[in-house]
């Protein structure tokens, strides 16, 4: 047998060769797991999730930072600012599938470490060059997208490592822990931040803030793990021919593919509510600041609570019936029309109606990161998580800017309050409707959590 033919048969049996070996390197990584887990989960866990909370505290106190040293230092415009803050979501629509590709076979610590480091630089450029007198808006920008373009990186590399890290059947216990931990920094960030802010000034404050950074680093170092690679690696080809056969693979897999399209059918949805809800707050209703800082903030002791009960969840209810069940979050805003019904009871129904919410995001994200970990194989891991990133961050703005232009429109025609309030509601029914989507798949069972990872690897390009 010779040309094409046999090439292909080579390539079939390189590929069934290389699943036994990943299959072999995959059960004796779960083994030593196994001795080594104390209290549920590997000693190691407790390091990596000290550096994914210090990760996300430097996230929230440069968010608020640096957005406070461009409109109490350089004098931004609101303009200005607007473009300060779309840079940062602007680094997974770029980057996701390319890091994706990257990260898959390599080793994902020191890539994470070495994001860490670069984050901070970018952060604790800023207060350098405000002592040297050369802090511009540029230079903010400049850093918030260096920043973005290593979060990519981090984001993806810690999803994809995470699998190594702690058994199969771990994984939700391991994801609800640190969901925790970020609705803790979110809750708890930006508070610390204008404390800090306020006591120290604008340009300590901005060295402190990356400080975390650097905490985040350096407890990578204590963790050790069995990163699981493919045994032999992809041959050199364009960056964009592997990006296709990726998102080819996420397409041909019938619950993945489903879990990608469900993110991002949600961010969309979510994007639109998120937009306007602050403008229905204040304008719809005469909010007071104080108002809409109890409002924000009743969202990350929703998430917060969702993490806390996720685990608890998905064990009472099974898998497809919690899934089906996050869906509460985008329904919990058809209630938003109550608060028009009595002026002084739109707060509380607010509050109680964004906590509600948050509480089934959370439990959707623990859900949602760890069957992509389960069914993802070794060496996809960071394409599958970056194909899911990447297209629900992406729809998030597409959301934002389609409820921005609804509310304006509709409350020109039908008033600020009722305006708002049917984009807030159409948002959360099309967020709560994505669900539908797992209704009757079969693979979405009790055992999707513990099943082989993901499907056959295709055969490779000669």
């Amino acid at each position: 047998m010779s040309g094409p033919t046999a090439r292909a048969e080579d390539a079939r049996g390189a590929q069934q060769t290389e699943a036994a070996q990943d299959t072999k390197a995959a059960e004796g990584s779960e083994g030593g797991r196994a001795g080594a887990v104390t209290g549920g989960l590997p000693g190691g866990f407790g390091w990596f999730w000290f550096g994914q909370t210090m990760s996300g505290l430097g996230d929230r106190l440069t968010a608020f930072t640096v957005q406070s040293v461009a409109i109490l230092g350089l004098g931004a415009s609101g303009a200005q600012v607007g473009v300060l803050s779309a840079t940062g979501w602007l680094a997974y629509p770029a980057l996701g599938l390319v890091a994706g590709v990257a990260l898959a076979h390599v080793r994902r610590k020191g890539v994470m470490v070495a994001a860490e480091l670069v984050r901070f630089a970018a952060f604790v450029s800023v207060p350098v060059a405000a002592l040297a007198g050369r802090l511009t808006l540029t230079h903010l920008v400049v850093a918030v997208a260096v920043a973005g373009a290593a979060t990519v990186f981090f984001d993806i590399g810690g999803q994809s490592y995470l699998p190594s890290l702690v058994g199969r059947d771990q994984l939700v216990a391991a994801n609800s822990r640190l969901s925790g931990a970020d609705s803790l920094t979110k809750l708890a960030g930006p508070a610390l931040a204008g404390v800090v802010f306020g006591l120290v000034g604008p340009t300590p404050a901005a060295a402190l803030a990356a400080a975390p950074f650097l905490l985040s680093a350096a407890a990578r170092a204590p963790v050790r793990a069995v990163e699981l690679l493919p045994v032999r690696p992809y041959p050199r080809e364009p960056v964009s021919v592997r990006v296709r056969r990726e998102l080819r693979f996420v397409r041909d897999h019938p619950l993945l593919r489903l879990l990608v399209g469900r993110a991002a059918l949600r961010g969309f949805g979510t994007g639109a509510v998120d937009a306007v809800l602050l403008l229905f707050a204040y304008r719809g209703l005469g909010l007071s600041s104080v108002g809409g800082g109890l409002l924000m903030a009743s969202g990350a002791v929703g998430a917060l609570a969702g993490a806390v009960l996720a685990s608890r969840i998905i064990g009472r209810f099974g898998t497809r019936r919690a899934l089906l069940l996050t869906g509460l979050e985008g329904v919990s805003w058809l209630a938003v029309p109550l608060c028009l019904l009595w002026t002084p009871a739109a707060v509380p129904v607010l509050v109680l109606v964004r906590s509600f919410s948050a509480v089934w995001l959370s439990v959707w994200g623990v859900l949602d990161a760890s069957l992509r970990q389960a069914l993802a194989p070794p060496g996809r891991q960071s394409t599958v998580h970056a194909v899911t990133r990447t297209l629900s961050f992406s729809t998030v703005p597409l959301g934002s800017l389609a409820g921005g232009l609804a509310g304006g429109g509709l409350s020109a025609w039908l008033g600020w309050a009722a305006g708002l309030g049917v984009v807030i509601a159409a948002g959360g029914l099309l967020a709560a409707a994505s669900v539908l989507l797992f209704r009757k798949e079969p693979l979405l069972n009790d055992h999707a959590l513990m099943a082989p990872a993901g499907l056959p690897e295709p055969a490779r390009p000669e």
